[in-house]
């Protein structure tokens, strides 16, 4: 993990899935917001059926619009889309919806960019996978925005692209922190005010 010193500007959340990830995100982009600090970027979302089984995934972006789209559905869920190719565990995976929603979210010169997820479905795209290394570790990393994101357990990122994880966790500008039970409740307001300082907002 990178140390938590000035130069750090990207902050990677992870843990187990249901862990409260996207909910702590959704947290720092409101506190955000709320002091008119532009946000850009987009979330996943879980879709359940009526019964409250887990169905698919959703990408919604931040703005006030708030474009929504498919990003993964169970085979019995396609209500009439037709099926994908692309396949992750249950889930067939719709990345030109994705990409339709996902790329143009993340080119942006806000002062806050917002990645959940940076996961197996999402590097799907070759076009997200170039994108967010040029984020993190290209030219587009001399812009020095700020840029929260979500990526998976280390026990559970995609093996193809763990050298690429690799990369978040030795980098000096990235720091990871491990969502848990016993923090995630005090993370939102600590990383709001990391942010606060760095921004130089009141």
């Amino acid at each position: 993990m990178a140390d938590s010193g000035s130069a750090v500007r990207k902050i990677l959340f992870t843990g187990p899935p249901g862990i409260g990830k996207t909910t702590l995100c959704r947290k720092i982009i409101s506190m955000l917001i709320a002091c008119d600090v532009k946000t850009t970027g987009f979330y996943t979302e879980e879709v359940r059926s009526k019964d409250r089984k887990r169905i698919g995934f959703d990408i919604s972006t931040l703005d006030q619009i708030e474009t929504r789209g498919i990003l993964a559905r169970i085979d019995s869920a396609l209500n009439g889309k037709s099926p994908s190719k692309l396949r992750v565990g249950p889930y067939q995976v719709f990345i030109d919806d994705f990409q339709k929603i996902a790329i143009p979210a993340l080119n942006s010169t806000s002062d806050v960019l917002v990645i959940d997820e940076i996961g197996k479905m999402e590097l799907l795209s070759k076009s997200f996978h170039e994108l967010v290394e040029n984020l993190f570790f290209g030219k587009d990393d001399q812009l020095q925005r700020i840029i929260i994101a979500t990526i998976p357990a280390r026990d559970r990122e995609p093996q193809r692209h763990s050298k690429f994880f690799d990369k978040f966790y030795d980098d000096r500008s990235c720091q990871v922190i491990e969502v848990n039970r016993g923090n995630r409740e005090d993370l939102a307001k600590e990383i709001f005010h990391k942010i606060q300082d760095m921004l130089k907002i009141k």
